[in-house]
């Protein structure tokens, strides 16, 4: 059985906001990094294909600026304390907010086919899925009998 996952809303809406980025990597680091010095300040405008291009730790980087869907607010969490076993509840404040995000792909363009513009893309389809009908603004159409 898996633990439940509070998050608390209060903190959600007190979060300062702040630019994200979404690297294609893991991190083994948890604290303050100075990302305008010396990530941030490395970003360029692709001028052929309109996107951004950066480098992390050598390695070539590219990437485009997403827009969190209407309706949405994007969170960072952190856990308030780690839970023990998997029955335990788990509670996570939010630390920070954003409207918008750096997302980078390693040594390719981004496009249609990757998971993140995927996610996007259904987001907004189960919103229309999801909506409610107004029956009254469907035209009927009679056919002759």
């Amino acid at each position: 059985m898996m633990s439940a996952v509070v998050i608390d809303v209060v903190s959600c809406n007190m979060a300062p906001d702040c630019k994200t980025h979404l690297l294609p990597c893991e991190i083994s680091y948890n604290g303050q990094a100075k990302v305008e010095e010396y990530f941030s300040s490395s970003i360029k405008q692709d001028k052929e294909s309109k996107g951004l291009t950066s480098t992390f730790r050598g390695r070539p980087l590219d990437g485009e600026v997403k827009v969190v869907p209407s309706g949405y607010t994007g969170i960072i969490l952190k856990e308030t304390r780690k839970a023990y076993t998997d029955e335990e509840e788990r509670k996570l404040i939010a630390t920070h907010k954003f409207s918008k995000f750096h997302f980078w792909n390693l040594d390719k363009k981004t496009s249609q086919e990757d998971k993140l513009h995927q996610v996007l893309d259904w987001m907004e389809i189960a919103n229309v899925l999801h909506s409610p009908v107004n029956f009254k603004s469907i035209p009927i159409k009679m056919e002759d009998s």
